[in-house]
């Protein structure tokens, strides 16, 4: 494997970032204290759903991703799940122990954006991995990233 990731890895890798959101703030949901915290969290795992539909739609302009060797297959989509699982929302991070915590539907808000920033971050540093042409993929990326921020920036203004 190259020690550089093409533009369809990257995509791949935030999919999976997605995908652990989605489960994760369904954790959450299951885990609330409150039914404003478990909305909420149900609306967060949704929106996660909608972000890896969209960053599918992505993967398929860049031109999909194919493996032809099913043992390499398995390999890769491995690598790629421990790559998403050490950035975002890690696996030591436990949604039950952070559902019991939170005591207001903005704190909650607040984990969210943490980690959609964290997934900005890890965007832009793949950004500088992709030649010109693949900046254009990764920018979408960061655009649907960004527009989650602002989304969950307004419902925060929005609770009394």
């Amino acid at each position: 494997m190259s020690d550089k990731l093409t533009i369809q890895e990257i995509v791949e890798i935030a999919i999976e970032i997605e995908k652990n959101g989605e489960a994760f703030y369904y954790e959450l949901a299951e885990s609330a204290q409150t039914a404003i915290l478990r909305d909420l969290f149900k609306y967060l795992s949704a929106e996660e759903k909608k972000h890896k539909l969209r960053f599918q739609e992505i993967l398929k302009s860049v031109g999909g991703y194919q493996i032809s060797e099913i043992y390499y297959a398995t390999e890769y989509m491995g690598y790629m799940k421990a790559l998403a699982d050490e950035r975002v929302f890690r696996g030591d991070i436990y949604p039950e122990n952070i559902a019991k915590s939170l005591k207001t539907p903005k704190e909650a808000i607040d984990i969210a954006i943490g980690f959609e920033k964290d997934s900005i971050i890890f965007l832009y540093e793949m950004r500088e991995m992709v030649g010109e042409f693949d900046e254009n993929a990764i920018q979408m990326l960061l655009n649907e990233e960004k527009e989650h921020i602002r989304k969950l920036s307004e419902i925060k203004k929005d609770i009394k």
